[in-house]
């Protein structure tokens, strides 16, 4: 058998919002924790929003509580004889109306608030930042791929079988492997094993947990 080294726990950082790249600091070998800070995105923009929603909810609930005052109202006159129940059934379906745009402004508010939240990009999970894709003062898209860590504390081999060999292998068996650069052995097991063949190739691919990962890297080729 034979193949690269993979991490089994790697995480690329991408921009949730666009705009300009700010505080990227970490380079490729640097360590990161889980929530640590990472970069962030300017949020002159998405704090204006906040500020913009909010308003639109208090103005929305002040027009709530007008509705609710005239329903009381015209509720009291009702019972009074005063007015006729078709005005009071107006007054209500004016409530439910202010209500519904009371909610939808709240809802509005959380959107923004969310996306002003999303302009801290923070590291998944903690390991070694492998590439650094794009630059502070560098304006990026949703989406864009800014940091990608991986977890060298677990590496597994992606080994390439071929259909005789792959119906003599399974789950739990174990292997020798001489990891190029390394002449000492390290021991690895089978952990899973592709159920489809690769299109083309015919060939299988089973994926062996190392033991140790002690001083090695992922890409490193392997073999054993």
């Amino acid at each position: 058998i034979s193949g690269p080294l993979k991490a089994i726990n790697s995480a690329v950082i991408k921009a949730r919002v666009a705009g300009e790249l700010q505080g990227l600091t970490v380079r490729e070998g640097d360590r990161v924790q889980a929530g640590q800070t990472i970069a962030r995105i300017d949020a002159t923009e998405f704090v204006a929003r906040v500020r913009q929603a909010q308003q639109q909810a208090e103005s929305a609930k002040a027009q709530v509580d007008i509705a609710k005052r005239s329903f009381e109202n015209n509720r009291s006159l009702v019972d009074q004889g005063f007015i006729s129940k078709t005005a009071l059934e107006s007054s209500m379906a004016n409530l439910s109306a202010a209500q519904a745009s009371y909610q939808a402004a709240q809802a509005g508010a959380d959107v923004a608030t969310k996306s002003l939240n999303d302009t801290v990009l923070r590291a998944p999970i903690s390991g070694l930042v492998s590439q650094r894709l794009a630059q502070p003062g560098e304006r990026v898209g949703i989406d864009a791929r800014i940091v990608e860590i991986v977890d060298l504390s677990r590496l597994e081999l992606e080994a390439s079988l071929s259909a005789a060999d792959s119906l003599a292998v399974h789950v739990g068996q174990g292997a020798r492997l001489t990891v190029e650069g390394n002449a000492k052995p390290i021991q690895a097991k089978v952990v899973r094993i592709n159920p489809s063949a690769v299109a083309g190739s015919r060939s299988v691919l089973a994926y062996l947990a190392l033991e140790s990962s002690t001083g090695l890297r992922q890409g490193l080729f392997a073999q054993g």
